[in-house]
């Protein structure tokens, strides 16, 4: 069996691909990793979990989600792929299920509104994410692994790190072909824009659930942009 490997926070975790779809890739079965409300780094690291598990699949394809998540070692309870990770962004969206090792629910909160009091600006978000998709397709191209990225959830725009140092390395990404420019398209906002204008106008552009006819769209996208490359 030829596996696609498809991974994400929600917005793939809830994508139900079609059976066409699957087909065009090349595969005939699909592993979803996808994880509601994970971050990037989660994406990159139950990937690498899964190729090691499982060996190669036959084709990777990742949608980038939004880059403020993070994530850190918390759990007792330790699951196949995740480990002891929980996914973290803002505190009003943290589980009451993690079980904590040594701290509580309480300590948690604190940890993260510091952190997001001290630490994120678009720079060292972006900083970031650029530089972990860079080494992730670098790890996949070293395994011999076909793979397509794309931004499913972030809007990047160049004007607003215009001004910031350290991010030459997006010439990087612009030069892989494997990597839908990440300053032209976005999957949430391409599915939105394939809605009639009376409904489109009250969905948000970047966090909003699409509905499968909006993902044939986007899977009609990815297999035209696929055979551009290819």
């Amino acid at each position: 069996m030829k596996k696609l490997l498809i991974n994400g926070c929600s917005f793939v975790e809830y994508w139900q691909l079609s059976d066409q779809f699957i087909e065009s890739t090349g595969c005939d079965e699909v592993v979803n990793l996808g994880k509601a409300g994970t971050s990037f780094q989660r994406t990159v690291r139950s990937t690498v979990e899964w190729i090691s598990q499982n060996g190669n699949p036959a084709f990777v394809m990742i949608a980038l989600t939004f880059a403020h998540r993070w994530e850190l070692a918390l759990n007792k309870d330790e699951d196949e792929i995740d480990g002891s990770w929980v996914p973290l962004q803002n505190s009003n969206f943290l589980s009451d299920e993690y079980r904590l090792q040594d701290s509580s629910h309480e300590d948690l909160v604190h940890l993260v509104d510091d952190y997001y009091k001290i630490i994120p600006t678009i720079k060292t978000y972006w900083d970031k994410i650029f530089t972990d998709l860079i080494t992730f397709t670098g790890f996949l191209e070293s395994k011999n692994i076909p793979y397509l990225a794309w931004d499913m959830s972030n809007g990047f725009d160049k004007q607003h790190i215009r001004e910031y140092k350290g991010f030459n390395k997006i010439k990087l990404i612009e030069q892989n072909k494997r990597i839908i420019d990440l300053w032209e398209f976005c999957g949430n906002r391409y599915m939105r824009n394939t809605m009639p204008d009376h409904i489109k106008k009250d969905i948000p552009e970047f966090a909003y659930h699409h509905e499968p006819e909006q993902h044939r769209h986007l899977e009609k996208y990815i297999t035209n942009y696929l055979k551009t490359i290819e």
